[in-house]
């Protein structure tokens, strides 16, 4: 009987962590998964648009309430609209071709948001890292909304998808003026173990 029970806790927490952990792999699917855009809040400038897929090692996302946890790059090597002229837009003065690197080490606590996105049951969530652009490494925190997809009908993948944003200054990335540049990212992650190890580098203030 005693046997059983620790078979049962030990089934239903590998249960639970196969339903909460999610991979950040660059290896599948083979289509693009992850954005960044950069916009200019003066409206001065059109926007930025890049899109990739998650670089280095997998990555993962603990989508887990007692215990969140995120450690990812997304490589977003690819720029939409990049003809024309780059002059009109927010990074335009930047030396071309541009790449937008986001290396995330955290994910605080989770709080059920007050909104539902598309339907589905949201979280609130602080993620922490680095963002990389024109040779220039800025600390960020990005608030994140998160929410589980079980896809119905002919999208029968389940998936977890994200959407974070942040501001930086100008100077963070080389440009003059004062107007912040607001930037948006989105990532859609699916089931897996990744390289989770349980651990995520300490929040810094």
């Amino acid at each position: 009987m005693i046997h059983r029970t620790i078979f049962l806790i030990l089934f239903a927490a590998t249960a639970r962590a196969d339903d909460t952990t999610f991979s950040v792999s660059g290896a599948a699917p083979k289509h693009h998964t992850a954005e960044i855009e950069f916009r200019d809040s003066s409206g001065a400038k059109w926007p930025n648009f890049f899109h990739g897929k998650p670089a280095g090692i997998e990555g993962f996302i603990d989508f887990d309430a007692t215990k969140p946890g995120a450690n990812f790059t997304l490589l977003c090597d690819k720029m939409a609209q990049d003809k024309g002229d780059q002059s009109r837009k927010v990074l335009g003065a930047l030396p071309q071709p541009l790449t937008a690197t986001l290396a995330i080490t955290r994910l605080g606590p989770l709080t059920p948001a007050a909104k539902a996105i598309n339907g589905e049951a949201t979280h609130t969530g602080e993620m922490t890292g680095t963002l990389e652009v024109a040779g220039k490494r800025i600390a960020v925190r990005a608030e994140t909304g998160l929410w589980v997809h079980d896809g119905k009908g002919d999208e029968k993948s389940r998936a977890l998808m994200l959407t974070g944003s942040f501001n930086v200054k100008p100077a963070d990335v080389g440009l003059p003026g004062t107007a912040p540049i607001a930037i948006r990212f989105g990532l859609t992650a699916f089931p897996g173990t990744g390289a989770n190890t349980g651990k995520q580098e300490p929040s810094k203030p």
